[in-house]
């Protein structure tokens, strides 16, 4: 603080003064250096004078200051005689800052492990919960703005700016969008979130070198690409496809599309494949696999298969040994079985085939019904015609034969009426899938203790069957020789 008024002038007026016109005080000032406070000062020459508070008040406006004085605290002063002590007289206002904008992250930027710790205090290392999820518009970070602040006064009434707040922006990379009012970084797809370098991301392909411990089981919303292999005991789950160019052992894979391993798969009696689209891989073994389309391998060994669709084997060996194989169109394999005669079971599910033929016989039912009262209405149109025409040639007065063409006419026009309500009723139907569609193609043999399932008939091999197409005929299982079509499947 510096001293801005000594009050020099007076001091030099009571010099030259006589005695009894000299002043009994002195009043001076300090005005801090931010401007927001003023501290007097009262200097006695006479011992015994008293300072009237109105004398500081005049003072305080002669020195221009005139916000925030303190007028009760001057007039406990001067009532009190504290003349030793330094009188703060004045506060200005002080001016209060804007708050810096702040940058929110609504996911966890440091990715780290997170594991889940049972009752007894197990820790669970394959769950590391290592992979955040997020929908197509989720709001991956958010700002809340910069504050405005509020300007403040000094003790002269001059006005003191506050000093804004910063500002902050988005730092964003691919498949990331800003909101509008540009407050909100929202996902423009789905995917898994990532900070990384400073930038928040989505991305909808995970690629992973393995998944092991290193990793834990995943669970992803799009697509996964593992570089490697899926280790027994773990888990792969994914909204779209999963492609392994490793391979796999027991685990638990499951997919909204397709699956595709390239090193082929050992279950060990109890990994899984679950999808929705096509399973591919080079072989499979002691596994369980289901998809709603087709699968196709090399080989099928000691495992359980079921697809909607069909299993397609192909290339060298092309063999289905042991277990069970199920498809609801077509199995088209080389080799069934094996010399050493493991019970090996195909089977062709007929049940949506009999649910369509159902449909089809009733709609063709109805279409029979409908026809036949379409007849009776053309019939019953037919007599009316040949009725007017006898008014028409008869002895009756114009009167009479008027009135009965009129019925006539009308009725006429009713069977009219309801034969076209029945022709929009008749159902446009196509013959119903064949049921030799649904076939087992094996261009090479069937070995005996292979026991074959069509829909509601079974067959059980007991001489080896070689290059034979296999199907369900409606009476008994048909065993025919392949032809040219068949072999290209």
């Amino acid at each position: 603080m510096s001293l801005t008024n000594e009050n020099k002038s007076a001091e030099v007026i009571n010099s030259i003064m006589p005695q009894e016109e000299q002043p009994k005080y002195v009043i001076k000032d300090l005005v801090s250096a931010n401007k927001l406070k003023v501290y007097i000062r009262i200097e006695l020459i006479n011992k015994e004078a008293e300072v009237d508070c109105k004398e500081i008040f005049d003072y305080l406006t002669e020195q221009g200051i005139v916000y925030g004085i303190r007028e009760e605290e001057i007039k406990s002063f001067c009532k009190e005689r504290e003349y030793s002590k330094e009188l703060i007289a004045a506060i200005g206002k002080e001016p209060i800052d804007g708050k810096d904008a702040e940058l929110i992250y609504d996911f966890d930027i440091l990715n780290e492990n997170k594991f889940i710790e049972d009752d007894a205090g197990k820790i669970d290392f394959r769950n590391l919960n290592n992979v955040t999820n997020v929908t197509k518009d989720t709001v991956l970070c958010h700002i809340i703005p910069a504050q405005e602040g509020e300007d403040g006064i000094d003790i002269y009434g001059n006005p003191i700016s506050y000093k804004k707040g910063k500002s902050v922006s988005f730092n964003y990379g691919a498949n990331t969008y800003v909101s509008q009012d540009e407050l909100k970084l929202l996902a423009s797809t789905d995917g898994c979130v990532e900070y990384k370098n400073g930038k928040v991301y989505v991305d909808n392909v995970l690629k992973v070198n393995n998944v092991d411990n290193n990793t834990g089981n995943i669970d992803f919303i799009g697509s996964v690409i593992i570089n490697g292999d899926v280790k027994e005991g773990f888990s792969v789950t994914a909204k779209s496809d999963i492609k392994i160019r490793g391979m796999v052992e027991g685990a638990f894979i499951k997919s909204d599309g397709e699956v595709v391993i390239s090193k082929g798969m050992n279950g060990m009696g109890k990994g899984t494949i679950v999808a929705k689209g096509n399973i591919t891989s080079k072989y499979i073994e002691n596994a369980t696999i289901f998809t709603e389309s087709t699968v196709y391998a090399e080989a099928l060994i000691n495992s359980e298969v079921i697809a909607k669709d069909s299993v397609m084997l192909r290339g060298a060996s092309a063999a289905i040994i042991g277990g069970t194989t199920k498809a609801e169109n077509i199995i088209s394999v080389k080799t069934i079985g094996g010399k050493t005669n493991p019970e090996t079971n195909i089977i062709i599910d007929l049940n949506r085939y009999q649910e369509e033929l159902k449909v089809f016989e009733s709609k063709k039912r109805l279409n029979i019904k409908i026809e036949k009262e379409i007849n009776e209405k053309k019939n019953e149109l037919n007599e009316v015609d040949e009725k007017i025409d006898l008014i028409e040639n008869s002895s009756l007065d114009n009167e009479n034969k008027n009135a009965v063409k009129r019925q006539l006419l009308l009725k006429k026009i009713k069977l009219n009426n309801d034969i076209s309500d029945l022709q929009r009723q008749l159902t446009e139907i196509m013959p119903s899938d064949n049921i030799e569609n649904h076939k087992i193609i094996c261009k090479g043999t069937v070995f005996s203790n292979t026991r074959i399932t069509i829909g509601w008939m079974k067959y059980r091999v007991r001489q080896d069957i070689s290059y034979s197409k296999i199907y369900n005929d409606g009476n008994d299982i048909t065993i025919i020789a392949l032809n040219p079509g068949d072999i290209e499947m």
